[in-house]
């Protein structure tokens, strides 16, 4: 979305409900059909209606306005790499969930490494292709680090990845993220920030549509009762390969 075009949309909207406005009631004054009493009950209406309408758009701009500021502020920010180490121990966990889910399989650790990072990387790609908006990878909040941040005006999207064989999000790892979402929301409030903050779990997944649906369904009842906003997104592996590197 465009600041300045929003803003001026707003302008365009008072300026064509003025000249609304001044139509209705020369046409009130001047009409030769209507009686007295009804030419004033007709003005008064428009007359408040306009008020109205007024006082509408002035609220619209005002909010465009603190959400411009705070979305400059958001950018303005000194925003931080998550650091290595940190990187690499999440990797690692990531890893190591993909490898007890597939315990019986005989897909090497090393194939695993690099399915990971492709899916990730295409996930990011396609989050942003959507968004058209500034993305940040792997970045620290505080204490608490992210696989991504976008930043869409006034709102920081704070984006988690996971990559699922089996239609199952553990509990322990539903609570972890939405932990760190409220850290990181922490942390601009002492800070003074009036971002608002939402949650992307975008899950990519080798699953068939009925694991799907399951899936679905299980992430809808363990989402239903936080208080932290929540997108989830699901991702097929095989379809983000087809648009980002197969020909």
């Amino acid at each position: 979305m465009s600041f300045v075009n929003s803003s001026r949309n707003y302008l365009i909207l008072i300026i064509s409900l003025f000249a609304l406005v001044c139509l209705f009631v020369g046409i009130a004054a001047t009409s030769k059909t209507l009686e007295a009493l009804q030419r004033w009950i007709l003005i008064v209406f428009v007359i408040l209606f306009a008020t109205f309408g007024l006082g509408l758009s002035i609220w619209l701009i005002l909010r465009q306005a603190r959400r411009n500021a705070v979305g400059r502020d958001n950018r303005a920010f000194s925003w931080k790499a998550s650091s290595t180490d940190s990187q690499r121990r999440k990797l690692n966990d990531n890893l190591r969930e993909l490898t007890v889910t597939l315990k019986n399989s005989d897909v090497p650790t090393s194939e695993l490494f690099w399915a990971y990072i492709v899916a990730e990387d295409l996930a990011l790609r396609q989050i942003q292709q959507e968004n058209k908006e500034l993305l940040l990878r792997h970045q620290s909040v505080g204490s608490a680090d992210f696989d991504a941040v976008l930043l869409k005006q006034d709102v920081i999207i704070c984006v988690e990845i996971a990559f699922l064989v089996a239609p199952y999000v553990s509990q322990a790892k539903i609570n972890e993220v939405l932990k760190k979402i409220a850290s990181a929301k922490k942390t601009f409030e002492r800070l003074g920030k009036d971002a608002k903050f939402r949650l992307l779990l975008v899950l990519i997944t080798q699953l068939d549509q009925a694991d799907e649906a399951q899936l679905r369904s299980s992430l809808v009842k363990k989402f239903s009762a936080t208080s932290v906003e929540v997108d989830v997104r699901l991702f097929e592996f095989k379809r983000l390969q087809k648009i980002y590197t197969l020909d």
